[in-house]
C-alpha cells in the first residue's frame, strides 16, 4: 500500500460572539482574499491541536487571549480541492468568554462585530456558509465533494 503524500490541510477558526453579533477581520497582507472579511484563524502547526491554534490565533489576530475551558466545538467542514486550494479540514470554534481589548494583528486592517442577519457582502464564501450551518445547529459538513 502506498502512502498519501497529498494530505489535506487543517486550519482552524475562532468565533467571538457579543450581544448577538460576531467578530469578523477584514483581511490585509496575506495574498490570499485579502480585501475579505472572515474569522480570526491560521493553519494547525505540527505538534498544534486545533484549538491550541484558534487560542494562538486570537492572541496573534486580534489580541485576546482564551482559555481552552471556555471554547466549544461549532463546526467542522472538509472541503475538496478547489482551483486555488488544496483539500482542508476546518474546526470552528465558539468563544464564551475572553480577556484583552480586540486590537488588529498584522494580518488584517479592520475588524467589527456584524449581525448574522447582516453580514458584509466581501465576506469569504466558506466561511458565511458555515456561519449559516452553526446556527441552524449543524456540526459537520461538506462541500466540494460529489
Amino acid at each position: 500500500m502506498s502512502k498519501r503524500t497529498d494530505l489535506p490541510q487543517i486550519a482552524s477558526y475562532i468565533l467571538l460572539e457579543k450581544d448577538n453579533k460576531i467578530l469578523l477581520i477584514r483581511r490585509y497582507n496575506t495574498g490570499w482574499h485579502d480585501g475579505d472579511f472572515t474569522l480570526p484563524a491560521g493553519h494547525v502547526k505540527s505538534g498544534e491541536s486545533a484549538l491550541q491554534t484558534s487560542i494562538r490565533e486570537a492572541k496573534e489576530e486580534i489580541g485576546v487571549t482564551i482559555i481552552p475551558e471556555d471554547t466549544e466545538l461549532a463546526h467542522i467542514i472538509h472541503r475538496n480541492k478547489e482551483p486555488d486550494n488544496p483539500e482542508y479540514i476546518d474546526f470552528y470554534f465558539k468563544v464564551k468568554n475572553w480577556d484583552g481589548e480586540i486590537k488588529l494583528g498584522e494580518s488584517c486592517d479592520k475588524c467589527d462585530w456584524f449581525e448574522l442577519q447582516k453580514l458584509p457582502e466581501n465576506i469569504i464564501p466558506v466561511v458565511k456558509t458555515v456561519l449559516l450551518r452553526i446556527k441552524e445547529g449543524i456540526k459537520y459538513s461538506e462541500d466540494g465533494w460529489r
